[in-house]
Order: structure tokens, then sequence, then C-alpha cells
């Protein structure tokens, strides 16, 4: 496993019917005996989806293993666990900051799984502007 695979862009937790993203909880891709699903570093919860944030500093697979260590998440397999990380921050690069993904298995993928894009952006609130 190295080390190499930066980002500077991130999910976060987002909630289409809430309509906000959880400002802070960061997603890592987690692939368990329970299945594949984004988990909330914060809220240490499964999310559905995310929302593609920019974080302002390089982070590195070891970043977010260390991250996702503090949520006392138990590892069957850390190699296979790190190769999902190392994966997960390679595909990111792919995407836009505002994108809504989703994790979904794909047993075309090497690792298992692929992000696909739900929406370009969270939807926007109206204001009606006085006349």
């Amino acid at each position: 496993m190295t080390d190499k695979t930066k980002t500077r862009k991130l999910l976060v937790a987002y909630d289409p019917l809430g309509g906000k993203p959880k400002s802070g909880d960061f997603l890592a891709a987690i692939n368990d005996s329970t299945g594949l699903f984004p988990f909330g570093l914060r809220s240490r919860k499964k999310a559905d989806q995310g929302v593609m944030v920019y974080l302002g500093k390089d982070i590195t697979v070891n970043d977010v293993f260390a991250r996702l260590v503090h949520t006392d998440h138990t590892f069957e397999n850390v190699g296979r666990t790190l190769k999902t990380l190392e994966a997960y921050l390679h595909m990111l690069q792919e995407y836009k900051i505002g994108n809504i993904l989703t994790i979904e298995r794909c047993d075309d993928a090497p690792c298992g799984f692929r992000l696909k894009k739900v929406a370009d952006s969270p939807p926007a609130k109206q204001s009606k502007l006085p006349r």
C-alpha cells in the first residue's frame, strides 16, 4: 500500500430530504461483512449520499484511515480497508466540487465498487425577490 494518493476533495454526508450537507461529517468508503457503504467519520453512521467539498489541504489514505480508527469501527481486514480507501480517494479525482455521489457495488471494477454521480449539485433554495 502506498500513500501517494492525495486529494484536496472529500465527500461530506448529504441528506437529500434535509437538503443540506452535514458540516464536517466526512465520508470514507467501508467494505466489510455488512456490505459496502459510505461511513460518516464524525457521526459514525452509514450515509446514502455525499456532496463533494474542497478541503483546502492535501489528505492521504493514512489520514482518512487514522480518522476511521478513531471512530472505533472494527476492521475485518486492515489491508483490504486501506486498498478500499486508496481506490476511493483516487476515484474522487474524477468529480467536481458540489457533485452529489453515492457508492455502489460494481463487480467489473478491481476494487469492487464505483462512485456514481446522483446530481451536479444540491438544489438551491429559490429566494423570492421583492417586486
